[in-house]
Formats: structure tokens, sequence, C-alpha cells
């Protein structure tokens, strides 16, 4: 379907940075790309939450570029929702209801004419409900075409399959694709009796009124399932790759503190050796136990490598509960942490490596870090947002999944694309053990490891498609141009 120039696109995202960071790209090519000449762009907070420093930090950078229109839609109050200690899946679950009433309550009292919908995938309950708009309606998912395709396959499993998917003895099948571990299963999809499930199938149930669906990845990375999604034996909705979307480095930053300590990490890494340097980061909605960080201590100082690990203050209990503002929390991080040795909330262990590496404690220029030639590996939770930007550099990965999609993500690069090494946790304690984390690491990092030299140089081999699926004549821009073009 040719759509015309002189149209005018609605964006409306999932909240979270892993949503929000890929739609605010998509955005951006969409517009400097010339494929669609006005955009306007929503997005929600929760009431009584201030913005996370990241979300804000990506809200501003937009705001500055004046590609788009930003348009804030009331906040959403979940405590007449959902109980006051409630888990992040439970605020998912209520979101992925709410929002979609709300954005059609508002652009209901707007002047504007919106000519194309574009919705984050988790939210294609919105679908059914302008379908008297009679317009081209998009959905874009910013994750994996794999996790797109159990998506789509979900409403058959639903039919298919009793009980529970992660008792499962055998792996679940999807037409064409790899079958899915059932410890591997979609978070989304761990409980059937969770409102969250049923919330997410009325999202996959959704999708099948679009027109078609944006999927951030590219042809050269997932080809056998891009061909399962094309051959309409999953769902009849077209789906086109237009990937890898990540955050574009800014040329020439502001002057501010974030620019100092960004300036500290890079001066430190240019003294340091190429490919020598492992990057830590479990992204911004994770906050690990003190145990996690004395046992991934202790992996580091076994593994003999420098490092640069993004890492918070440690809890209690590790918890994902802050996925949903980017690991807001209380109290001030303290940036680039050089007398960490002062701190008491961090183990021993921890201080005793601190001459080996630096530590970043508030925010973190992942792109910068991840692109610099002295960084041999990437120690990650593979969120797909941290997997496309490592996939960008052409950096390796040592995956250390949490939860979600990671699992998934992890499973998939160690198994199908090669660039990754996935370490298994201990089922007893649910962290990782130092001795396999070291081990990994060495694996990556160490020159004469031949299994290390292979995941290298297919991480630099995914570099280049990368770069090729995003030029003028790549199949990623060509993707999304035939369609709105």
């Amino acid at each position: 379907m040719a759509i015309s120039r002189t149209h005018h696109a609605f964006l409306l995202p999932s909240p979270g940075m892993g949503h929000l960071i890929p739609v605010l790209e998509l955005a951006k090519r969409l517009v400097t790309h010339k494929i669609i000449p006005k955009l306007t762009l929503f997005y929600t907070t929760l009431q009584n939450s201030s913005s996370s420093k990241p979300e804000t930090l990506v809200l501003q950078s937009a705001i500055k570029e004046n590609l788009f229109d930003l348009i804030q839609l009331p906040p959403l109050d979940l405590t007449t929702k959902v109980a006051p200690h409630a888990s992040s899946e439970d605020k998912i679950a209520v979101l992925m209801h709410e929002l979609p009433l709300l954005f059609v309550s508002t652009i209901s009292t707007m002047n504007l004419n919106p000519t194309i919908i574009i919705t984050d995938f988790f939210l294609c309950q919105l679908l059914p409900r302008l379908q008297n708009l009679n317009l081209p309606m998009f959905a874009f998912v910013p994750t994996n075409a794999w996790l797109l395709a159990l998506g789509l396959h979900t409403p058959t499993l639903d039919k298919q399959i009793q009980g529970e998917y992660v008792n499962e003895i055998e792996p679940i099948s999807i037409p064409g694709c790899k079958p899915i571990h059932p410890h591997d299963m979609f978070e989304m999809l761990k409980d059937r009796t969770h409102r969250l499930y049923h919330e997410f199938i009325g999202a996959c149930e959704g999708v099948a009124l679009a027109n078609g669906i944006f999927v951030n990845t590219f042809h050269e990375l997932e080809p056998k399932t891009l061909e399962a999604l094309g051959s309409g034996g999953i769902s009849k909705v077209p789906v086109y790759p237009v990937g890898p979307i990540v955050r574009e480095p800014s040329p020439s930053p502001s002057p501010s503190s974030d620019e100092g300590k960004r300036r500290e990490i890079v001066e430190w890494l240019n003294k340091q050796e190429e490919e020598s340097v492992v990057y830590i980061s479990f992204g911004s909605g994770y906050t690990m136990s003190c145990e996690e960080i004395k046992e991934m201590s202790l992996g580091l100082e076994l593994s003999g490598n420098k490092f640069v690990w993004f890492v918070r203050p440690p809890v209690t209990k590790a918890s994902h509960d802050h996925y949903l503002t980017a690991g807001e929390r209380s109290g001030t991080g303290s940036g680039v942490v050089s007398n960490v040795e002062k701190s008491n909330l961090f183990p021993d262990e921890f201080h005793r490596i601190q001459s080996n590496g630096i530590v970043i404690t508030d925010w973190a220029p992942q792109l910068d870090i991840l692109k610099h030639p002295s960084i041999g590996g990437f120690v990650s939770h593979c969120g797909w947002n941290s997997v496309m930007e490592s996939v960008a550099c052409g950096v390796p990965i040592i995956g250390l999944p949490i939860f979600a999609d990671q699992m998934m993500n992890a499973t998939m690069l160690a198994e199908e694309v090669g660039n990754a090494i996935r370490v298994e946790v201990s089922p007893s304690t649910n962290m990782v053990q130092r001795e396999k984390l070291a081990k990994a690491i060495r694996k990556i990092m160490d020159k004469d490891d031949k299994q290390g030299c292979v995941m290298r140089e297919r991480a630099k081999e995914l570099k280049l498609s990368a770069e090729r699926a995003w030029s003028h004549h790549g199949s990623s821009y060509f993707a999304l141009s035939k369609i709105l073009l």
C-alpha cells in the first residue's frame, strides 16, 4: 500500500526505556529519510512518578532535534488499579489495557487529523478501537522477529496446549522457526492465569487488523525466521524488518555533568589496549543484590580482564521492578565512582577490584563505550536495545538474561546467530557462578581461544551487515521505504 507524502503519522510507544528508545529512533528515521513528512509521537508517564533520568535524557534529545512533535498524554494513575506494592507484571498488564483507552480519548478531542497510525506491538488492543477511522495502521515490534513469530502464533498455542507452557517437556514449535525451550519462554506467557497473559493475547489478536508490522531486526540477523514470517504460515499480516534501530550518539554534546562523565570514561578507555576491556551492564531497569555484585566481582577478578561496569548501589533483593521507570530510585547517583571505597553499600569484593576498571553508578554512555576500540566483549542482560547496539558496534556478547524476552534473545544469539555465549545461572542461587562467568569472559576475550575467535569474527560480520541494512539501497531502508513511500 503506497502512502502519500502529504500524510501525518501518529506514533504511540509502550512505556519503558526498552520501548521508548527504539520508537524515538524509528520516528527520527521516518522523518530524516523523508518517508513521513509530519509525525506526532505520544508518550505517557505514571501518576506521582517523576520521569527517570535516562528517560528524561532521551526525550530532551528528541525535543532538541525538533524533527517531530511530542505530546504527553495525561499521566496514568495506577494506584486505583493495582496494589501499592504490585509487581512490574501487574503494572504492565494494567498499562496494556489503559493506555490504548487513554490514547483514543485524547486524540478524539484534538484538532489534528492523522492519516497513519503506528503503535507499539504490545498496545495493539488499540487497533480495533481505531477501525472506524479507516486509516492505514501499523505495528512496531521493538524486539526481534523470533519473539514476533511467537506472539503471532500465541493465539494458536492458546488453543493447542493445555496447562502452562513452561511445564511442557518438549520445545514449543512455531511454524518455520526455531522452537522455544519452555524455560526460555517470554515473560508474558509464563503464567496463563495472570492478567498480563490475557492482555498479551489481546494485543496478538489485535495486530491481525494491521496493514503491516515493522520489526527491529534485519535479514542477515534472522533470515530463517523472517522467511517463515513472510510465507504467511504464521500470519497474513506483512512483516517488514527495519533494524537495526539504535540511538545515534550526539555529534557535539552540550557541556554538562554527563558530558564530563562521558569524557572521563572515554579518556580511560583510550589508555587501554585494543579489545582488552569488557563492558558490563544489565540495563536501566534492573538492580542487583549485594550477593550478585559480590559474585560478579569475583568473576571479573578471576577473568583477569579490565572492565567498565555500569551498576547501581545494591538492594536487599535483586529486582526488575524499576523496568517502567528505568531504574528510578530514591537518592541520587554519584556518576563515575572514583571514591567508591568510601561506600558501605557495596561488598568488599567489589572494592577490591576497583583498580582494574572503572565503575559507573548513574548514567552510562553505552554507545560511546561499545564503539570504542578497546572494548572486546559485553556482559549483557540481552535486552534487545543492548543487543542491537552491540551488533551495530561489532562487539560479541556474554549473555546473562534476567526476564522478559531476554532468555529468548540470549538463546537465539548463542545458538543461531553465533555472536554470543550464554552463561547459565545456578539453579540453587539463581545467580551466575564466578567460575562460569570468568570462563565465558575469557573465551570471548582470549585471542587464542578458537571458539571465541569465531564469535568475534561473527560480531564483526554482523556490524558490516547492519551498516549495509540501513544504507540507501539496504534491506531495512528499502523495507520501510517501499511500504510508506
